[in-house]
This record gives C-alpha cells, sequence and structure tokens, in this order.
C-alpha cells in the first residue's frame, strides 16, 4: 500500500481496484478513516483476515477476488448499518453465511460467490421490504431448500445461487419475483421442471442446468418472450421440444445438451439466434436447413445425437460460425466443398456478454461515484443494474483429446470444426483451406478418400489437426511443415505412402502414435526405414512381365506340356504295338538283346 496513506484521516472514497498491491489486508486504513463511505479494493493481493470495524457511513465496500481469510461477523449488519453495496467474492471466506444480512435496510448488492460458505439460507434475505434485489452466492458450499417456508418473494431481480448443495424442488414463491435473471444450475434440485417458470415474464435468462430435474420442457415457457438465455442442459428432460419456441424472438443462446430429448429441432428457425447446443441427446432426422445469410448463428453443437442424412449447404451460409460439432452422429455423403466459407465474419458478432459486472465501477453510476462528497453523505444516485445481465454463456467444445469450456472473452477467438465418428465419405475438400482462422479441425473415424489437400498449409492457426482413421492415400503434403502452431497432429491408421515429414519445428514434437498404422509409410519417429521399406500397393496392380516373373512362367508351362506329350508317346507307341504283330516282335527282340547285353557286361566285370 501507499505510504501516506497512513496519514489520511479524512478519506471518503478510495479506489485501488486491480492494482496488484500484496501483503496483509491493511485494516489499519479502515481504522484511521472512519467517515470512508466507498471503498473499492477488488482485484488485488491482499491476504490474512480482515477486522470488520464499525463504519457507519460505509456504503460501498469491495473486496473481491483477494485471498481474504476468516469468518464473517454473525453482527455484520449492526457494523455496516447503511450498507448497500457488500462484495467479498473469490477470496477463502469459510464459516456460516450470517442472518443479520436479512437485517440490512438499504443493502441492494450482495455477493459473496467464490467462497467456502456452508449452512443454509438465511430466510431474512427475503424478507419482506427488504431492497436485495441481487444476491449473488455462487461457488460456495450452501445446502438446504431454497426458502424453503416463504410463500411470495418480490425483490430479487437477480439471483445466482449456482455451485452449492441446494436440495429440494425449485422454489414457487419465486413466482411473484420480477426477476430478470435466475441461475440454479449445478445443485442437486430435484422434481419435474416447473410450469410456473412461465408466468415470470420479465426473464432474461434462466439456467437450471447441472441437476436432477425430470419431464418434458413446458410449453408454457413460450410465454417468456424477453427471454434471451436458456440452459437446461445435464438433466433427465424428456420428449420434444415445444414447436412453440419457434416464437421466441429473442432468444440468443439455447443448451439443452446431456439430456434425454428427442425429435427435430425445426423450431430453432430463428435469425438472431447466436448459439444451439444439443449434443449428447437422442435427436433425430437430419441436420435443419434453416440457416441462411440472415444467420448470427456463431456456435452449433449437435455432437452425440442421431442425426443421417448429409450436411446440408445451406450451412454453408453461416459466415459468422465459429464452432461448428456435429461428431458422434450417422451422417453421410461428402463434406461440402462450401464449407471453406463459414468463419469469413468471425469478428463481426459479439457473441457473449459478461457474466460479471463491477458494482463499484464508476461507469456502472453513469460516470458518478455513489455518494456526493459532502458532509451530508447523501446518496445522488441509485444502483441500476443492466436489463441484460445472464448466466454463463459458453459453450464446450472438444480440441487436443479434451473438451473445453470458452466462455467469455476467450470465446471471440476460438474457432473449430469437429465433423468426426460419422459415414462421411469423398475426398476432403481443398476449399477447407480457406478456414484459415480456425484453431481445431476433426474429421477423424469416417471413410474419406483422396489424399490430405496441400492447402491445409494456409491454416496458421490451426492447433489440433485429426485426420485419423480414414482411407486416406498418397504422400504427406511438405507444405504442411509451415503450421508452426500446431500441438496435435494424426493422420493415424490411414492408407499414406513415402516419407513422414522431416522432423522441424512442431513436427520434431510428435510421436508414432500420430503416424501408426499406415503399413507403407515409413521414416521417424516410425520404426520403419525408409531405404527397406517395401511399397505394398493398396489397388490390384497391371500384370507385370519382368524378366523374374516371366521365366517362373516359362518353367511352369513347359513342365505342364512336357508331361502331357510324354503321356501321348506311351499311349501311342502302346497302341502300334497292340496293333502291329511284326512290330510288336521286332519291338521285344530288341529288349531281349538289350537285357543280354547287360547280363554280359555286368558278369565281364564281376569275373
Amino acid at each position: 500500500m501507499p505510504s501516506f496513506l497512513q496519514y489520511q484521516h479524512h478519506l471518503r472514497i478510495l479506489c485501488l481496484s486491480k492494482c496488484n498491491i500484496g501483503g496483509n489486508f491493511p485494516n489499519w486504513l479502515l481504522e484511521n478513516n472512519p467517515r470512508l463511505g466507498e471503498v473499492y479494493l477488488d482485484g488485488n493481493a491482499f491476504n490474512g483476515s480482515l477486522e470488520f470495524l464499525f463504519l457507519p457511513n460505509l456504503k460501498a465496500f469491495d473486496i473481491s477476488s483477494n485471498k481474504i481469510q476468516g469468518q464473517l461477523p454473525p453482527n455484520i449488519g449492526s457494523i455496516y448499518p447503511k450498507l448497500m453495496i457488500f462484495k467479498m467474492s473469490n477470496n477463502m471466506l469459510e464459516g456460516l453465511l450470517p442472518s443479520s444480512f436479512g437485517g440490512m435496510k438499504d443493502l441492494q448488492c450482495l455477493d459473496l460467490s467464490g467462497n467456502k460458505l456452508t449452512g443454509d439460507l438465511p430466510i431474512g434475505l427475503a424478507r419482506k421490504g427488504s431492497k436485495l434485489n441481487f444476491l449473488r452466492l455462487s461457488n460456495n458450499m450452501l445446502k438446504g431448500e431454497i426458502f424453503p417456508v416463504l410463500t411470495n418473494i418480490n425483490n430479487f431481480a437477480y439471483l445466482f445461487l449456482d455451485g452449492n448443495n441446494f436440495s429440494g424442488p425449485i422454489p414457487q414463491a419465486l413466482s411473484t419475483a420480477l426477476l430478470f435473471s435466475l441461475d440454479l444450475s449445478y445443485n442437486n434440485l430435484s422434481g419435474n421442471l416447473p410450469v410456473w417458470l412461465g408466468d415470470i415474464s420479465s426473464l432474461d435468462s434462466l439456467a437450471l442446468s447441472g441437476n436432477h430435474l425430470r419431464g418434458h420442457i413446458p410449453p408454457d415457457f413460450c410465454r417468456l418472450e424477453g427471454l434471451q438465455v436458456l440452459d437446461l442442459s445435464e438433466n433427465n428432460l424428456v420428449g420434444t421440444i415445444p414447436s412453440c419456441f419457434s416464437a421466441l424472438r429473442a432468444l440468443r443462446r439455447v443448451y439443452l445438451s446431456k439430456n434425454m430429448l428427442q425429435g427435430e429441432f425445426n423450431v430453432f428457425s430463428n435469425s438472431h439466434l447466436l448459439m444451439l447446443d444439443l449434443g449428447d441427446n437422442n435427436f433425430s432426422g437430419s441436420i435443419p436447413k434453416w440457416l441462411d445469410e440472415t444467420s448470427e448463428l456463431t456456435a452449433l453443437l449437435l455432437k452425440g445425437n442421431r442425426l443421417q442424412g448429409t450436411i446440408p449447404p445451406q450451412l454453408c451460409h453461416a459466415s459468422y460460425l465459429r464452432m461448428l460439432d456435429l461428431s458422434h452422429n450417422n451422417i453421410s455423403g461428402p463434406i461440402p466443398h462450401c464449407l471453406g466459407n463459414i468463419m469469413q465474419n468471425p469478428w463481426d458478432t459479439d457473441v457473449y456478454y459478461s457474466p460479471s459486472f463491477g458494482y463499484g465501477d464508476f461507469e456502472m453510476f453513469g460516470g458518478n461515484t455513489l455518494i456526493d462528497v459532502d458532509d451530508s453523505f447523501e446518496t445522488t444516485s441509485t444502483i441500476s443494474f443492466p436489463n441484460s445481465f445472464g448466466a454463463w454463456v459458453g459453450v464446450e467444445f472438444t480440441t487436443k483429446y479434451n473438451t473445453y469450456s470458452y466462455e467469455g472473452s476467450i470465446l471471440s477467438y476460438m474457432f473449430g470444426v469437429d465433423l468426426s465418428c460419422n459415414q462421411l465419405s469423398g475426398e476432403i475438400p481443398n476449399e477447407l483451406g480457406n478456414l484459415t482462422v480456425i484453431h481445431a479441425l476433426n474429421l477423424s473415424h469416417n471413410h474419406l478418400t483422396g489424399t490430405i489437400p496441400s492447402e491445409f498449409s494456409n491454416l496458421q492457426n490451426i492447433e489440433s489437426l485429426d485426420i485419423s482413421y480414414n482411407n486416406l492415400t498418397g504422400r504427406l503434403p511438405t507444405q504442411l511443415l509451415k503450421l508452426t502452431a500446431l500441438e496435435v497432429f494424426s493422420v493415424a491408421h490411414n492408407n499414406l505412402t513415402g516419407m513422414t515429414p522431416q522432423r522441424t519445428a512442431q513436427f520434431a514434437t510428435f510421436d508414432e502414435s500420430s503416424y501408426e498404422g499406415n503399413p507403407v509409410l515409413c521414416g521417424p519417429p516410425l520404426h520403419i526405414s525408409c531405404t527397406e521399406a517395401k511399397e505394398i500397393p493398396t489397388y490390384l496392380p497391371a500384370p507385370d512381365f519382368s524378366e523374374d516373373d516371366a521365366s517362373f512362367l516359362d518353367m511352369e508351362w513347359f513342365c505342364i506340356s512336357f508331361l502331357v506329350a510324354y503321356a501321348n508317346v506311351v499311349v501311342a507307341v502302346v497302341v502300334v504295338l497292340c496293333v502291329n504283330p511284326s512290330w510288336r516282335n521286332v519291338w521285344f527282340y530288341y529288349i531281349e538283346s538289350f537285357m543280354y547285353s547287360c547280363y554280359d557286361y555286368f558278369n565281364s566285370k564281376s569275373s
């Protein structure tokens, strides 16, 4: 901390956010300045414990994203009686959540996410007349039911309780709240998906993923005309998607993956849709053909279903597309040549809006601070929350043999295509070399033929290229050595010939597994020397009339013809001797003379 602050005793506003200041938390700063009204020390590296000193004028306190330890005092409501904004997210707090938060009459924003808080949710947080309209307790260890005994809750506009251990059903008391955003994902909630959620007409984003919810998606959800984000993934939902979803013109992001949904999904013919994730379900039919030149779709994830048919040419119109995953289906036919036209306008669409914002940031209050700097300490501007504040708005994509979650600003920089584990055939289009912004391309486990396009050398940003388990032939293009960003490369289990690429740059890092399963491929890192390798053709060769083969064929025919001719001579002699007696007598005479001659010869030798 700057040393001059030790001599300040009249501070009212202190803003040192994101300055990377470390050491123990400066409790002396709060002790020396009892008139503090706003404190913003978020995004630093403070550790140790916080002494909760009595500050009667404190209205905004933000020390999130530090390493503060300890517990919150049970009487925090009396320590900070005028508090409006309290943020201690992403620290190391433990213990129970104080129920005295419910008695703070001016508290409007409470964010304690990313800690280790335990216990139940205090009922007082939703008391009648409360001004608390922003509550984020995500990623703690809270348990129990969510407001189990309340009959109505009308104060919350933004409620984030995701990443805890809450159980039981979704409380119907939430139906009376004017909620903009509701995130209860990754808990242990059970029961059917509530029909009454369709009555919260103000909902902008709804996230219930990672629970044990079951049943159908209620058609009542079609009344949520302002809904932009819908996340029901990783549950036990069944049935089809209600056809009335086509009327939700504001819908921008849909996540329904990892359920047991079925049928077709032509209901999403919405030109304003940005993300559609329907992976790991039982959807059937063909890929919809509703994409056109007006589509703003940036992510289409349909992996792990039962889709059939071919890849429609209409998909080539998705020039804003960043991620395309059609893997693990039964899609057949060739890869369209026009697929190289996607990702041509990758920077023209905002694919995300940030799931967090700073309540102490000056832009939050229109360029003004929360309080007026005079002796009255009266509020000069009210807290207002944006109309579009959603839940997690990322995608999951498999690359480099792992599945990663892309969210926030990084989502704008990830580009990938995965067509693996299908029945695709034909040659790899040269036009795929036009996807110059792509980071991952997976065409493995198909029936692709032909050669590897040398145009792949244009993919200067690619980090993962997998075209293994196909029927590719020919040599590996030497132009691939230009791909200096490659981290994962595999052409294994094809019918490639010739030498492996020279082991320079990134290609010096690839081991034998990148090339195995190609019987004729030789060179390091394979254990097949190109000087000893014998090329085995993969097709039926034309007749080869070389000298060695010709000699082998002549000898075979000679033996056959000799045996046939010998048999014919023997038969002819026997027939002649039987027919002509005089020739038969002459034949026997010569045989007898030959026998006596041999007898005399052997007798003379023995004597």
